[in-house]
């Protein structure tokens, strides 16, 4: 029985399974010392958790053939055969634990890749919006300086136009003495300087640099149609534009108009459900000019119905910044936005004038 006990293999197995308790619990030592550095991190969890399932099997395992040895070498095996059936449950369940804790990480690490792509488009969508938000911004001030120089320029030149169709008029007539003609002339004088400061008013607006500038709407129509049509095909849509004959040129930020438009008509691509056609109509106004974007047939789209104004919160399928920032956006350029119809049923009807800060209420009254 000693020569058995002293066996190579018996000896190799006994210090193998002593050594494999022995290194998985310094394993697990490091393991718990590489997490406690970094607790978030989500791979050395999972390795972690690994390392804990591994060194419970190295501990059943050799253990089990610990015992079994002892009990061999004090005649006892026949105790082996009530406790065998024991320890290959315990081995057979660690083995479940070690392949479900892999599956589990497995799902979980497609599960945390998906929330890191997310936190980027929420970072990359942040930043958008602060772009957009210091463009409206100075669109803000500049469409503000505008109508400020227009209003006070209109306020000034009516009344010295009146004094000064009065100043000359009298002149003419020549009821003025040699000292009086001087002094009407020096109060003309003063008058031309007031028109002069009058223009400069008119002026403001082009003496900072801007983002605003004319731009031709059809061109810009069809430049986004060009930019969404690989999307629009693979989506199984044709869009369809029809522009006016004559060019349009509007006073707008390129940018924002172009990412309200695509905003736009991304939003009604995802809603043509029953529809393989989409409309981009444009037409010229007395004041500036609409565009309509529609999914339904074109005889639908030309007709005029009730507007349905609870659409702020529509936005489109997946990170959209919704209508809400196009409206603001086109409010800011004086323009406006309205939306007829339920549904998948709708259609989008932008207006922008002529020039940003000659009036307010233009659009509304187009769109009414």
């Amino acid at each position: 029985m000693s020569q058995g006990v002293c066996s190579p293999i018996l000896l190799a197995d006994l210090i193998g399974s002593i050594c494999l308790i022995v290194l998985s619990a310094l394993c697990l030592k490091e393991s718990k010392a590489i997490v406690r550095k970094e607790p978030e991190n989500f791979l050395y969890g999972y390795m972690q958790w690994l390392i804990i399932a591994l060194f419970a099997f190295s501990l059943s395992r050799s253990l089990g053939h610990i015992v079994k040895h002892f009990l061999w070498y004090e005649g006892l095996l026949s105790f082996w055969k009530d406790l065998s059936p024991i320890s290959g449950s315990i081995n057979s369940a660690l083995f479940i634990l070690i392949a479900s804790i892999t599956v589990f990480f497995q799902k979980m690490k497609s599960v945390m890749e998906r929330i890191e792509q997310d936190r980027q488009e929420i970072e990359r969508i942040s930043q958008e919006l602060l772009r957009l938000n210091k463009e409206t911004e100075l669109l803000v001030s500049e469409r503000t300086r505008a109508e400020l120089a227009l209003s006070i320029a209109h306020r000034i030149r009516n009344p010295i136009m009146v004094i000064g169709g009065l100043a000359k008029r009298l002149i003419k007539k020549g009821q003025f003495t040699a000292d009086q003609l001087k002094k009407v002339e020096l109060m003309i004088q003063q008058i031309e300087s007031l028109e002069n400061i009058v223009r400069e008013f008119e002026l403001i607006k082009g003496k900072e640099p801007s983002k605003i500038e004319k731009k031709e709407l059809n061109d810009l129509i069809n430049e986004i149609v060009e930019s969404a049509s690989s999307e629009a095909k693979s989506r199984g849509l044709d869009i369809e534009v029809r522009v006016e004959k004559g060019p349009i040129f509007v006073s707008i930020d390129a940018d924002l108009i172009r990412f309200s438009l695509i905003e736009c008509l991304k939003l009604i691509m995802d809603r043509s459900k029953h529809s393989k056609k989409i409309w981009i109509l444009v037409k010229r106004e007395k004041f500036g000019a609409t565009v309509m974007i529609c999914s339904l047939d074109l005889e639908t789209c030309q007709q005029k119905t009730v507007a349905d104004q609870k659409h702020d919160s529509l936005r489109r399928s997946g990170r959209g910044l919704g209508l809400s920032t196009v409206r603001q956006i086109l409010r800011d350029h004086g323009g406006e936005l309205r939306i007829e119809g339920r549904g998948d049923k709708i259609k989008i009807i932008i207006f922008l004038p002529f020039k940003i800060g000659t009036g307010k209420t233009w659009s509304v009254k187009k769109l009414k």
